[in-house]
């Protein structure tokens, strides 16, 4: 069964072309078999295609992605929505004990944040982004099992102390990661946990995916 976002999406395409999904193909740029797929809930476009349908049909991406119906409807004569910037979810784990080894990285939701926080709270832009789950208690009390972290996608080089998500042998982790001369310190900040360098020639086999930028948690 098509999920949400699907039955969102095939509105779209009901309301463009009357649910004529290669006429809408062909008007967006896609082909029609990538339409069938992304209104079957098999596929997710990307978010390029969704502000070039913005740009193009004013469609409403905040109701789209999030499905927040705005007063004017599915297609905005008028929208903030430039003004937004939407972070996907990827349905990956990203371990903050032993390693957990990502099986796939599906696009799960979106977040919504405007450009204005991210710029003057977080001090990043709105490209790039993305959040992922931590899992494990290796880096309490920074973090705790099941929060939800931002992570600057951009930021594969260690410029200051910090949290990190690196990609290792065992999957993906969260660790914090402090640069010393010719190696990377990646430390746990829950003591029970080890802690390790990676030789900076070795990089290639450890990147660096991007930094921990902001925390989503349940109260």
């Amino acid at each position: 069964m098509a999920n949400a976002f699907a039955r969102r999406f095939q509105l779209i395409v009901d309301r463009l072309t009357q649910g004529n999904k290669k006429q809408f193909a062909e008007m967006t740029g896609k082909s029609a078999s990538h339409i069938y797929k992304i209104c079957r809930g098999t596929s997710r476009p990307s978010m390029a295609y969704l502000e070039s349908l913005y740009d193009e049909f004013r469609v409403d991406l905040n109701w789209l992605l999030t499905g927040e119906q705005n007063d004017s409807g599915q297609i905005s004569e008028t929208s903030d929505t430039k003004e937004l910037v939407f972070a996907p979810m990827f349905d990956v784990q990203a371990s903050a004990g032993i390693g957990s080894v990502v099986q796939a990285e599906d696009v799960s939701h979106y977040f919504t944040f405007s450009k204005a926080f991210l710029s003057q709270k977080l001090g990043v832009s709105g490209e790039n982004l993305a959040f992922v789950t931590i899992s494990g208690d290796s880096m309490l009390p920074t973090f705790r099992d099941g929060d939800q972290v931002l992570v600057d996608m951009s930021r594969k080089s260690v410029q200051s102390e910090a949290v990190y998500l690196i990609q290792t042998e065992e999957g993906l982790m969260a660790k914090r990661v402090k640069q010393i001369q010719h190696e990377l310190k990646i430390i746990s900040d829950n003591p029970e946990y080890p802690r390790w360098n990676i030789d900076l020639k070795k990089l290639e086999e450890n990147p660096i995916v991007g930094k921990v930028v902001w925390c989503a948690r349940t109260v």
